[in-house]
């Protein structure tokens, strides 16, 4: 086996004690969940303490002193059950105490360690940056081919992973915009058929006024709608698994005014547009779990080329 380049020799020192604070680290995370623990049965601890001292002073009238005295005391002078009681909770407060005593000194402790950690995070980066280019520049071709590999495929899925988030993003919001419409067209439903004849003159205005809503927000759902289209074109070159129907996208506007202007006065038109609509979000929705999937997938491929690129790095 090659001898370790200096470089390399400081990364795997480094490393080790980089190691050995992230254990620091995790034990002061269990540290601080017990603190947090113990803090709680200490406040419930006090409040039982000052409860049963009430009791046993209202019924006896007595010091504390001469409690514990008697309590310690000989069996005919030993205090009832309230004073008994007492002096248990009395002694678990004071256990439970102590232990947090010690548990905070040691998290004060371990502080005071974790306080390198951010410093030699920032140290072992360095090395490893410097033994990137020293691989690079090595005449071991055959490592050399194989580090430029793994970054490049690092750089792909670093791509990939942006455009599925911005992808992610706008269809999100799609799907949003597509639910308002549905809403405000859900609303204008319950009104129930148009009176053309003006004998429910509030029906009418009711349902004009959740229609125009409706139509107020439908080009904003479509222009969302071909914003998210973008974006898995864009998706598409990265030959992502799934085939959207653009059809469905495209139509979409058509096919709401030809249900709700053309013929909007019965009632059927409008639910037919809201399946259409929801048919629409529900596809969409299908798409963004497909995306985010794919995402899962991704970062568990990039965290495993991360896993391959340190190896190289110590080898």
């Amino acid at each position: 086996m090659d001898s370790l380049s200096q470089v390399q020799q400081e990364i795997k020192s480094t490393l080790e004690e980089y190691e050995s604070l992230k254990n620091v680290e995790s034990h002061i995370n269990e540290i601080e969940s017990k603190l947090k623990l113990a803090y709680n049965n200490l406040k419930e601890l006090s409040k039982r303490l000052d409860k049963e001292l009430k009791d046993i002073e209202n019924l006896e009238g007595i010091s504390l002193k001469g409690l514990f005295y008697k309590t310690l005391g000989n069996k005919e002078d030993q205090m009832d059950k309230e004073r008994q009681d007492y002096l248990e909770v009395s002694l678990k407060y004071k256990e439970y105490k102590k232990e947090i005593e010690l548990m905070e000194f040691e998290h004060k402790l371990l502080r005071k360690k974790l306080n390198n950690l951010p410093e030699l995070k920032i140290k072992l980066e360095d090395l490893k940056k410097k033994r990137t280019n020293e691989i690079l520049s090595s005449p071991q071709i055959h490592l050399r081919n194989e580090f430029q590999e793994i970054l490049r495929k690092m750089d792909t899925s670093i791509l990939l992973n942006r455009e599925l988030e911005e992808a992610i993003e706008e269809g999100e919001k799609a799907v949003k915009l597509l639910a308002v419409v549905s809403s405000y067209l859900r609303k204008a439903g319950k009104w129930g058929q148009w009176d053309m004849a003006g004998k429910n003159r509030r029906g009418a205005y009711m349902k004009h006024q959740t229609i125009d809503k409706a139509l107020k927000e439908l080009p904003r759902a479509q222009h969302q709608l071909n914003i998210f289209t973008r974006e898995l074109k864009d998706l598409g070159e990265n030959n992502i698994n799934f085939k959207l129907n653009m059809v469905q996208f495209n139509r979409f506007t058509d096919f709401f005014f030809d249900n709700l202007i053309s013929d909007w006065i019965i009632q059927q038109r409008i639910k037919s547009t809201i399946n259409n609509i929801e048919s629409t979000r529900d596809h969409t929705q299908r798409i963004l779990l497909n995306l985010k999937q794919e995402k899962e997938h991704n970062d568990a491929r990039f965290a495993s080329l991360n896993d391959e690129k340190n190896h190289i790095l110590l080898s």
